[in-house]
C-alpha cells in the first residue's frame, strides 16, 4: 500500500482537533494556528505538499490575509488589496473566483503536467509535483464576506484518498472554528489601534 492510499489514523486527527481547540481558547496568533495545524496535520500522516489558506480581514493595509504552507519550507505570509474597480487578473483565473462565482463548497482536481492547466496556479503546482488540489470556501457565518477560502495538495503519486478527504474535510470545520477565533481577536486589536 502506498503512502497516499494508507488510511488516515482518526486518533491522530482528533489530536490535532484538541490542539485547535485549545489554541482557540489560549487565544493563539492566526499566523501561530494557521503554521501549527499545517506542522500536526503533516506529522499525523497526511502527505500534504501546500496548504493554503486566506481570511478576510478589516485591516487599514489589507483586505485579506493569505497563508501559504509547503513541507520542507515552512509558511508565507500575505496581506491582499483589493483595488477599487475590478478584481486582479490574478483573481479572476483561480479556483477561489469559480468556488465563489459559481456557490461552490469544493473544486478538487487532478493536476496532469501533461495537460494544459485548468488555472495558472495548476502550472505553479505541477513544477513541485502536486498530483492532486482540493480547494474550498468555509464561511464563518451566512455573511459569505467574512471567512476561510483554502486549498489542500498533495505531491503523493495516486492523490487523495477518500479517507484523507474525509479527514480534511472533518477537520476543516474545527479549522474554521479555531481561525474564527483568531480573525476575530486580530480585527478587534485593528480596530483598537
Amino acid at each position: 500500500m502506498s503512502k497516499t492510499q494508507a488510511e488516515i489514523s482518526t486518533i491522530l486527527m482528533d489530536k490535532v482537533a484538541d490542539w485547535l481547540t485549545q489554541s482557540a481558547l489560549a487565544g493563539s496568533d492566526l499566523e501561530a494556528l494557521v503554521k501549527g495545524f499545517c506542522e500536526r496535520l503533516a506529522a499525523a500522516g497526511l502527505p500534504l505538499k501546500r496548504v493554503h489558506l486566506s481570511f478576510s480581514m478589516l485591516h487599514p493595509l489589507y483586505d485579506a490575509l493569505g497563508f501559504t504552507w509547503i513541507r520542507g519550507q515552512g509558511m508565507e505570509v500575505e496581506g491582499f488589496r483589493v483595488e477599487p474597480g475590478e478584481p486582479s487578473d490574478r483573481f479572476l483565473t483561480s479556483p477561489y473566483y469559480h468556488l465563489l462565482s459559481n456557490k461552490l463548497d469544493h473544486l478538487r482536481r487532478r493536476i496532469d503536467p501533461s495537460l494544459p492547466p485548468e488555472f495558472p496556479i495548476f502550472g505553479e503546482l505541477a513544477l513541485m509535483g502536486v498530483t492532486d488540489y482540493m480547494a474550498f470556501v468555509h464561511p464563518f457565518s451566512d455573511d459569505t464576506s467574512q471567512g476561510m477560502i483554502g486549498s489542500w495538495s498533495t505531491d503523493g503519486t495516486a492523490g487523495f484518498s477518500d479517507s484523507m478527504i474525509s479527514a480534511l474535510l472533518r477537520i476543516q470545520s474545527h479549522l474554521a472554528i479555531a481561525t474564527k477565533m483568531a480573525v476575530l481577536t486580530k480585527l478587534a486589536d485593528n480596530m483598537m489601534t
